[in-house]
C-alpha cells in the first residue's frame, strides 16, 4: 500500500514547517493514523493543492488542500476511526468548530506581526529564511507574497507595527545607568514611557488571544481534557510554536509568553511531545513537488500582477497589492539580467575564441602601391603568411556602394 503523502511548506525553527497550518495538519496526521501509513514531504509549490495553499494531502491520484479539508477526508475514508475528536460531546463538537475560527482570527495575524512585519525580524531571520530553500529568481517573488499577505492581515495594527518599528531602531541604554546614580534626560524616560505603552498594548494583543485559551485548559494537559489531543490541540500547537519556538531579535511575542503565559508555554511543549514526534518519515521531493523556473513563470504569466487581488482568499490592500506587485517585477528583471550576463559572457567568448583573421594592407613603394594580405591568430602580433600584388591590377576588384548606386 503506498503511504499517504502530507505536502508542506518546508522546516524552519526547529519545527518540522514554517507554517502554522502545516503544523497543525502534521500534529493531526501524527495523532490520528499509524506513523507507517504516511509520510511527509518538504514542498514550496502551492499549484498542487486544490485550493492554492499548503497543506495538501496526496492519496494515489487524489489531492485534498487546507487543514480543515484533510481531516474531513481521513475521517470519511476510515469510517471515523482517523477522528481524534469521537470521543467529545455533541456541545463539544460544536465548541471545537467555533474555536477553529477564533484561533485564525485571532492568532494569525499575531504570527504575522511577528514573523513578517516586525522589520527586525523579516528582514534579519525570516526573509532570508527562504533562500535556502528557494531557487533563483523564484526567492524573490514567494517571500514578497507572504510578506504581502501579513501586512494585509496586520492592517488594523498599524499603529503598533509604527511602535514597534520606533522601539526596535533606538539604542539601547546601559544598564549600569540607574546604579551608577546617573539622572535619566526628559528624553530617555519619554522613550521608556513609550516603550512601555507599546509592550503593554502588544501583551493586551496576545491576551485577546491567550485568555480565553488559557481559561478552557484549566490546568490541563489537553484543551477538552482526556488522554490525547484534539483537532483543536493540533491547530494550537501550530501557532502556539511559531510565537514561542522562533529565535528572533525582536522576540516580543516569546517574552511575554514566557513571563506572562507560563502554563501556555508549557501546555505547548507537551503538545509539541506528543504531536512532532521524532520518527516522521520524510519523503524525497519530487520535480512536481519544486516550484521550479519554468513552473514558476507560467503561473506568473497566467496570474499578472493586475489580476491579483486576492491572496489565499484574503483581500489585499493597496500596500500589500504594492508590495506583491513590486516582488513579481524584481524577479522578472532578476531573469532578464541573468540572461544578458549569459549573453555577454558567450558573446565575449566567442570574440575572443582562438581563430584566424586575414588583414589587408596597402602600402606605395617605389610609385607602384603593393597589396599584403596578412593572416594570423587571434592575440598575434606577427603574420603567419604575407601574399604580395605588384599592381593593383592584379588584385581582385573591391566594389564601393558608391560606384554601385552610380553616385
Amino acid at each position: 500500500m503506498t503511504p499517504i503523502e502530507l505536502h508542506v511548506w518546508n522546516r524552519a525553527f526547529g519545527l518540522p514547517s514554517l507554517d502554522p497550518e502545516c503544523l497543525a495538519a502534521i500534529a493531526f496526521l501524527s495523532s490520528a493514523i499509524p506513523q507507517d501509513l504516511w509520510v511527509l514531504v518538504e514542498s514550496n509549490n502551492i499549484s498542487v493543492s486544490p485550493n492554492g495553499a499548503l497543506p495538501a494531502l496526496k492519496d494515489g491520484s487524489q489531492w485534498i488542500g487546507g487543514f480543515d479539508a484533510i481531516v474531513s477526508y481521513l475521517n470519511s475514508k476510515s469510517s471515523g476511526g482517523s477522528d481524534i475528536d469521537r470521543n467529545l460531546s455533541e456541545l463539544q463538537k460544536a465548541q471545537a468548530l467555533a474555536y477553529r475560527s477564533f484561533i485564525r482570527k485571532t492568532c494569525l495575524p499575531i504570527t504575522s506581526l511577528s514573523l513578517y512585519v516586525t522589520s527586525k525580524n523579516w528582514i534579519n531571520v525570516t526573509r532570508p529564511l527562504y533562500s535556502t530553500f528557494l531557487q533563483f529568481p523564484i526567492q524573490y517573488e514567494i517571500p514578497h507574497t507572504h510578506h504581502a499577505r501579513a501586512i494585509a492581515l496586520t492592517s488594523h495594527l498599524t499603529s503598533l507595527i509604527r511602535e514597534i518599528a520606533a522601539e526596535d531602531s533606538r539604542p539601547l541604554q546601559p544598564v549600569s545607568t540607574s546604579f551608577a546614580g546617573i539622572t535619566t534626560t526628559d528624553k530617555s524616560k519619554s522613550q521608556d514611557k513609550e516603550k512601555i505603552t507599546t509592550r503593554v498594548r502588544l501583551r493586551n494583543l496576545l491576551a485577546d488571544f491567550l485568555d480565553p485559551i488559557w481559561e478552557k485548559l484549566a490546568g490541563n494537559n489537553y484543551f477538552f481534557g482526556g488522554n490525547s489531543p484534539t483537532t483543536i490541540d493540533c491547530l494550537l500547537v501550530g501557532y502556539l510554536s511559531l510565537l514561542i519556538c522562533p529565535n528572533l531579535p525582536s522576540a516580543w511575542a516569546r517574552e511575554i509568553l514566557q513571563q506572562e503565559f507560563s502554563e501556555i508555554v508549557a501546555y505547548n511543549e507537551g503538545l509539541k511531545l506528543a504531536c512532532f514526534q521524532s520518527g516522521i518519515t520524510y519523503k524525497h521531493p519530487e520535480e512536481n513537488d519544486k516550484l521550479t523556473l519554468t513552473t514558476w513563470t507560467k503561473r506568473a504569466i497566467e496570474n499578472s500582477p493586475q489580476t491579483w487581488g486576492l491572496s489565499d482568499g484574503i483581500p489585499l490592500n493597496q500596500e500589500g497589492y504594492e508590495a506583491r506587485t513590486t516582488a513579481f517585477w524584481v524577479a522578472v528583471q532578476g531573469i532578464v539580467g541573468l540572461a544578458a550576463t549569459v549573453g555577454s559572457v558567450l558573446t565575449y567568448r566567442s570574440l575572443t575564441t582562438e581563430g584566424t583573421v586575414e588583414v589587408e594592407l596597402k602600402e606605395e613603394t617605389a610609385g607602384k602601391k603593393v597589396y599584403s594580405a596578412v593572416k594570423g591568430s587571434v592575440g598575434d602580433v606577427e603574420g603567419t603568411e604575407t601574399t604580395n600584388h605588384e599592381s593593383e591590377k592584379e588584385r581582385l576588384p573591391i566594389f564601393r556602394a558608391e560606384d554601385m548606386l552610380g553616385l
